[in-house]
């Protein structure tokens, strides 16, 4: 199913902008919940009573919607008659209460990359009550969990390519495990930095930046594209003079004595912008931008000053003559409001049931407000108010990326059978039914006896009856406490029923229950033995080989060891450790060994003589290693005299 009913609101400073998830080419279904084994959420939810008053406290309030990704119920002991259900907000109006509304929650980032979101499930003119649900997540389906899909699964090997817990799937699942993904980037601006489109060495400013130097909303990057144009420049001659007063370097002298001939500052400017990361593509979805605290709010919001949405602090509100312990507290006449004016305190009546918090605050922003606009100055917009581009100290820009299932993925059933996908056939080569159906992904049985996870072919073949009827099952895995064999006699009779309403007398054999008998997809054959077979929950894991698969040639090196940096991230290389050493030893290969300690690692002489000798053919004369001379320093301040003789 594509996406193209949702839209996402994403709000930047005084701006709303509208995101039509439909320009992602996103082709995602929503998960759906098992056939098998209800989840724990929905056995919580049938109890209706400690997990219901432990939500409805917050979802009143609409913070359980901002920082969990569980769906949303009505609040509690009310009742909604629901007027408008929009892509972010929920209106309706309730007896005793009045309009009320449910904000849904848009794409927001994870601590995984992945995103969070509230769909409407709720229609509207539909009459809800407690325990009805409003609006599913996006890790839900009608107010169940729902994080993969159920796949025609067998248990079988198959040319080897899926040996060790290796997985072969049906293309035709890619698009039901495509993901979206939330990258965050951030850069902070200093002093001597500044934010510009128009970058040096090139001709035109780019077209994807504002004036500001800051990417526009909406805007498809790909790996080494400019997210934020920045230049940075050396220090001018005031600058330089008021860090180096107490120096006496001769290359500052130099350069003030540049300042003083030419007659102004010369700025060498370098480009130091944040570009896109190697292997990221998607669309920028979110911008922030942190000010320094000399803007005013009231530019940055683009709205009222935030001293009149704010509910009124203690310290203005003095204690009328005697009142301290009646619970109400007044103002004086002096400050614009009317000395019979009151309001609750909170501290007190927090717990009362017909107070509400709305209420006090529309009673807190009056006052507040009542208070502000006897100054008929103090709205209105001061000269040269405006926002400067050097006020901005942070940017942060999130990047949605779509990934669809590639070789190397890792996927996982409920029971810890995971598994590397390894090959992706075609819908016509995977191996079918005698009904012509497909698999969907070929498991290997080695797996299962090992590990003791038999269960998963108790849901397996529990799967497929729980398809054929549209129903679920709840049980315990082989639970023999209800009688001798009661699994068996369970998986039995379920089959046996299936075969009989269905009349396909295959999916029920007398020899070998369970099992049946599969063809080859290539060539139409029918395989010697028969095959078990039925439907598994298979979930994607966040172990995505675009974030893991590393190419390198050359990089950079540490200042301290002058050795080549490690990881990903750093574009570093693959650590050659003591286990290593000793298998090239062990095979005797002695020059490479030597080439991975010394030129290749940490030998600065070496290193610099390579090419040399490269091109003019002479033998190469390997140095010392850096690291023994760390070491040697390090020794040297234990007052250890060691030095290296040559």
């Amino acid at each position: 199913m594509k996406i193209n009913q949702y839209q996402s609101q994403i709000y930047l400073g005084w701006k709303k902008f509208f995101f039509n998830f439909e320009n992602l080419n996103l082709y995602i279904s929503p998960f759906e919940p098992p056939f098998f084994l209800k989840t724990r959420i929905e056995r919580q939810r049938n109890r209706r009573g400690r997990f219901w008053k432990r939500l409805s406290s917050s979802l009143n309030y609409n913070k359980y919607s901002k920082t969990s990704p569980r769906p949303i119920y009505p609040p509690r002991r009310a009742s909604l008659g629901i007027l408008s259900v929009t892509a972010t907000q929920l209106r309706g109006t309730s007896v005793g209460v009045g309009p009320t509304h449910i904000f849904f929650k848009g794409f927001n980032k994870t601590n995984q990359n992945t995103y969070l979101f509230h769909r409407g499930f709720a229609k509207q003119l539909q009459w809800v009550q407690k325990g009805d649900l409003l609006a599913d997540c996006s890790a839900s389906s009608k107010g169940e969990l729902a994080l993969g899909k159920n796949l025609l699964a067998a248990y079988m090997p198959w040319e080897g390519l899926n040996f060790e817990d290796a997985v072969l799937i049906n293309q035709k699942v890619i698009t039901q495990y495509t993901s979206l993904h939330i990258e965050k980037y951030d850069v902070e601006i200093l002093e001597n930095e500044k934010l510009t489109s128009n970058l040096p060495l090139r001709e035109n400013p780019e077209p994807l930046l504002e004036e500001n130097g800051i990417i526009k909303i909406g805007s498809w990057v790909q790996e080494g594209d400019i997210l934020v144009g920045k230049i940075t420049s050396r220090l001018s001659k005031k600058q330089l003079s008021r860090e180096t007063e107490n120096l006496n370097l001769n290359i500052v002298q130099y350069e003030q004595l540049l300042y003083d001939i030419v007659g102004q500052d010369l700025i060498k400017i370098q480009e130091n912008s944040l570009r896109v990361p190697s292997g990221i593509s998607g669309r920028i979805i979110k911008i922030s931008i942190c000010y320094q605290k000399e803007v005013s709010p009231h530019i940055q919001r683009g709205g009222l000053p935030p001293e009149v949405l704010c509910p009124l602090s203690m310290p203005y509100i003095p204690l009328a003559a005697g009142g301290s312990g009646s619970g109400r507290r007044r103002c004086g006449s002096g400050r614009g409001i009317s000395s019979r004016s009151s309001f609750y305190s909170w501290k007190k009546n927090h717990n009362h049931k017909r107070v509400w918090w709305w209420n006090l605050f529309n009673q807190f922003s009056n006052i507040k407000f009542q208070k502000f606009s006897l100054n008929p100055q103090f709205f209105k917009k001061k000269s040269k108010q405006f926002i400067r581009k050097s006020k901005i100290v942070k940017v942060v820009i999130y990047i949605a990326t779509q990934r669809e299932l590639k070789v190397g993925d890792k996927i996982s059933g409920r029971h810890g059978n995971k598994g590397i996908l390894s090959k992706i056939f075609g819908n016509y080569d995977m191996p079918f039914l005698l009904n012509g159906e497909c698999l969907d992904i070929l498991l290997n049985p080695l797996g299962v006896p090992s590990r003791m996870n038999v269960g998963q072919i108790l849901e397996c073949i529990l799967g497929l009856t729980g398809h054929i009827f549209r129903t679920k099952f709840q049980t315990v895995c082989f639970d023999e406490m209800n009688g001798y064999e009661a699994s068996r006699s369970l998986i039995y009779s379920k089959l046996l029923k299936s075969a009989n309403q269905t009349k396909q007398k295959w999916l029920f054999s007398k020899k070998t229950p369970g099992k049946v008998n599969i063809f080859d997809g290539r060539d139409g054959l029918i395989f010697h033995q028969s095959v078990l077979f039925g439907y598994a929950y298979i979930m994607k894991l966040i172990h995505i080989v675009d974030e893991k698969i590393n190419a390198r040639s050359t990089g950079s090196y540490s200042l301290i060891t002058q050795q080549p940096l490690r990881g990903r991230a750093k574009q570093g290389g693959q650590r050659v450790g003591e286990m290593e050493v000793w298998a090239l030893q062990g095979f005797g290969s002695a020059y490479t060994l030597q080439e991975l300690l010394t030129v290749k690692s940490d030998d600065l002489m070496g290193r610099n003589r390579l090419m040399l000798t490269l091109l003019k053919n002479t033998p190469l004369n390997f140095g010392t290693p850096e690291s023994l001379r760390v070491v040697l320093r390090e020794l040297q301040s234990l007052c250890l005299d060691l030095n290296i003789l040559y």
